[in-house]
């Protein structure tokens, strides 16, 4: 996979670089990412914590605490490095974003990476106030509507606009991402054939369709495709 930041993540990553900057800091750590998420203002990530009643100035005013000032020249400016905790919080978001089957890294996967990084000074605050990851995974998946945030940049979306379509229904009866993901790639194959309900066919379309997985190569190895099948269906339709 190729991922890419939405706007608000790659927004979020320069205020906490910001926010490092005002703790006179010379390297960027998982709390100023906590900082930036919070600086950035409403996004995916704060609504969702919101939802389990974090108090989000509290855990900004916690964590510039217990990081302290540093004693860096107030003025540097430019990209500071990150620390190894950083690096693995981004690691952990990527992986975060690839679990929901998304091509993008938003805001809530930095958040979910940085409460998958036990040890760092965001997830002990988070976790203080009550936020657990499986927890918080299940709330992000219902608050992912189909009404998209043009905040986010979808243009790096594996599937577009319809990446987020339905995922809060589909989220309460279904709890394995890949299954779901699955279920909006039909969805959307039902769409683009301009079908009313979702049928075999489009749940076939949309296993084909998710390139990468066991069914779908077997099936590519038979010359079963997308095309193939879209052309047998409008030829089968057209003869009745």
């Amino acid at each position: 996979m190729n991922e890419r930041f939405s706007d608000r993540a790659r927004h979020a990553l320069a205020l906490a670089n910001l926010e490092a900057g005002k703790l006179r800091h010379t390297y960027l750590a998982p709390g100023h990412i906590m900082l930036g998420l919070i600086a950035e203002g409403k996004s995916v990530a704060t609504e969702t914590l919101r939802l389990f009643d974090v108090d989000l100035e509290k855990v900004r005013s916690q964590v510039r605490s217990e990081m302290g000032e540093g004693d860096a020249a107030s003025g540097r400016v430019g990209a500071r490095a990150q620390t190894q905790e950083t690096k693995e919080v981004i690691a952990r978001a990527i992986d975060e974003a690839r679990k929901f089957g998304h091509r993008y890294v938003g805001t809530e996967h930095i958040t979910l990476g940085l409460l998958a990084q036990e040890d760092s000074l965001p997830s002990r605050i988070l976790r203080a106030q009550g936020v657990r990851i499986d927890s918080l995974r299940e709330k992000t998946l219902a608050a992912l509507r189909s009404e998209i945030d043009p905040s986010h940049d979808l243009a790096h979306s594996r599937h577009g606009h319809f990446e987020w379509m339905h995922q809060a229904e589909l989220a309460k009866a279904f709890r394995s991402p890949k299954f779901w993901h699955t279920l909006i790639l039909a969805v959307d194959s039902a769409n683009r054939l301009g079908a009313g309900e979702i049928e075999q066919i489009h749940l076939l379309l949309a296993l084909i369709r998710d390139e990468g997985t066991t069914v779908a190569t077997l099936l590519r190895e038979k010359g079963v495709t997308p095309d193939w099948v879209r052309e047998r269906l409008l030829a089968s339709n057209g003869a009745e």
